[in-house]
């Protein structure tokens, strides 16, 4: 079965909004289809227009979000319980409108699609927005961009390990593959993981560089000049190794590498997945919560927003997924300003 391809990828693709390295990445998932039996083509005209209305009253059952006017004396309830069923529904509509647009420019896009499968190359993803942005990597690892971060990956993983490369601020959940290490190279440091899920922070305009760990374990060695070029897969002498609440840290002026305990209230938190459940309780009652959960400080830029009345169960959420949910079920909008949260 197919890799599915990310929504959040067909929605930009259909505005018009995606990359070169994105457009290359939706065409060769398309054109992957190619040789594979729809099920569909060898369908009577009766059967497929039958199969047609089946699928869009299932969605139309599926769909119990209403967009209605807000105001005070009527709050706005949105349920967001088992949302899974409706996302189901939106990859099928997303799905079937970007095949549609691919559709069009099918034998133009032919042999830059072939070439695509056939070389590997790089994707250069920079997050340009307010929001935390997740990429899906080629093993299904999982990483998120906060503002101003970029990661670099190909395509397709070498057979000996999975190495890319970041600026910035990024938290990863890795697919365990023991045989393939996976290996980050960030402007001073270099991270080896042989766990699951942790934070990278090392920037430009930062003299400190930092990896906080949530679960699993890694290990993290200064970069060396040319060290590019010179990255092992196995563990050496000068290698800092980590675990769960500690964090390896190095100073760039100083040119000195330690590992230290993590605040209980540190910013890794944000990333712990966690359960909260929420019956009819309105925004302001739910904020507070959410703050305590994920150590953060989310503000509302509009009193009414208050007033907004949810019911939600965010069973093994992290704070993106949370901000992700309250975005798409409550049609708000979110960004990252200073150290806080503003919905809007």
């Amino acid at each position: 079965m197919k890799e599915p391809i990310r929504i959040d990828l067909l929605e930009k693709y259909i505005k018009g909004d995606c990359t070169e390295a994105e457009i290359a990445l939706i065409r060769q998932w398309y054109f992957s289809f190619e040789r594979e039996n729809d099920h569909v083509s060898d369908l009577s005209p009766t059967d497929e227009k039958q199969l047609e209305e089946n699928i869009y009253f299932r969605i139309i059952s599926n769909l119990d979000l209403v967009n209605r006017p807000v105001s005070e004396e009527q709050p706005k309830i949105v349920s967001f319980r088992k949302w899974y069923t409706v996302a189901v529904a939106a990859v099928v509509v997303f799905a079937l409108s970007a095949i549609a647009v691919i559709y069009t420019q099918k034998t133009k896009d032919q042999h830059l699609a072939a070439s695509a499968i056939s070389d590997v190359h790089l994707f250069n993803i920079s997050n340009n927005t307010g929001h935390i942005y997740k990429v899906t990597l080629p093993d299904s690892s999982a990483v998120w961009l906060n503002p101003s971060a970029k990661i670099s990956y190909p395509n397709l993983f070498a057979p000996d390990s999975r190495q890319v490369s970041i600026s910035g601020e990024c938290f990863f959940e890795v697919t365990k593959n023991p045989q393939r290490p996976f290996i980050i190279s960030s402007r001073s440091i270099v991270t080896k993981v042989w766990g699951t899920s942790f934070l990278v922070r090392d920037n430009e305009r930062s003299n400190v560089a930092d990896v906080s760990v949530l679960t699993g374990k890694v290990s993290v060695s200064v970069k060396t000049k040319g060290s590019n070029n010179a990255i092992t897969t196995k563990l050496t002498e000068d290698e800092v190794m980590i675990y769960p609440h500690q964090k390896a840290v190095y100073l760039n002026d100083k040119h000195t590498l330690t590992s230290q305990a993590v605040e209980v209230r540190s910013t890794v938190k944000q990333y712990q997945r966690t359960h909260l459940v929420f019956d009819n309780k309105p925004l302001k009652e739910i904020i507070p919560v959410l703050d305590s959960s994920f150590n953060v400080n989310i503000k509302v830029s509009s009193e009414k927003l208050n007033h907004y009345i949810l019911n939600a169960d965010f069973d093994g959420f992290n704070l993106p997924d949370v901000l992700n949910a309250l975005k798409k079920s409550l049609n708000i909008d979110y960004a990252i300003v200073n150290n806080h949260i503003e919905l809007k």
